[in-house]
């Protein structure tokens, strides 16, 4: 499952719908089933979440969750911001936002061989400036079982979206490692992670 939201009506991305369906046509190509939802509002977040967990325990094998667009973290737990969320406080974000615990959820219950999960979900806070807190970036989250979760950049921080490129830094160096035939996965994203610290300047 790739998901990219873009069209935020406070703080817009530009990459995400382009870094979910360039990813998504990659994985399409390695053998994966795909499922690509762009710009969703939290119902169709939630339920294609929930339908990709329904696919797992029903089929099996690898699961491949991607994320970009705007994230964050609330009393210690992460949070997706869906488009067209208002958000006016930090207390909405547990009301508006979708919580990750969704995904980790259905994976564990999936019981599946192996789990990927990406969060390419840690651009800024939109609305950071009006909380007392200022949270910026993502928490550590717990992994189920077999389970790899990757993040765009270390928690507390933000990501950049890219300027004047197609793709998010993060989306450009996975797209890129991922295709590299016989690499180990723990080495797709070291490689990643190289790529990003050299085009970002660390």
């Amino acid at each position: 499952l790739v998901i990219g939201n873009s069209d935020y009506r406070s703080s817009p991305l530009v990459n995400p719908r382009n870094d979910a369906r360039d990813l998504g046509e990659v994985l399409k190509k390695l053998g994966f089933e795909v499922e690509v939802v762009i710009d969703q509002n939290k119902e169709q977040m939630t339920e294609a979440i929930f339908e990709f967990g329904d696919r797992l325990r029903k089929r099996g094998g690898v699961g491949f969750f991607y994320y970009a667009g705007h994230g964050m973290e609330v009393d210690g737990e992460n949070y997706l911001i869906p488009v067209g969320a208002d958000i006016p406080s930090e207390r909405y974000v547990k009301l508006r936002g979708v919580p990750m615990g969704e995904v980790t959820t259905g994976l564990a219950s999936a019981r599946n061989q192996m789990n990927i999960v990406v969060l390419d979900a840690c651009r800024n806070n939109p609305f950071a400036r009006s909380w007392r807190s200022g949270s910026r970036g993502l928490a550590v989250m717990s992994a189920p079982a077999e389970t790899l979760i990757a993040y765009a950049t270390e928690p507390g921080s933000v990501a950049a979206d890219g300027v004047g490129t197609r793709n998010s830094p993060y989306a450009e160096a996975l797209i890129a490692s991922i295709q590299e035939p016989g690499v180990r996965l723990v080495d797709v994203f070291r490689r990643t992670r190289a790529k990003v610290r050299d085009e970002t300047g660390g």
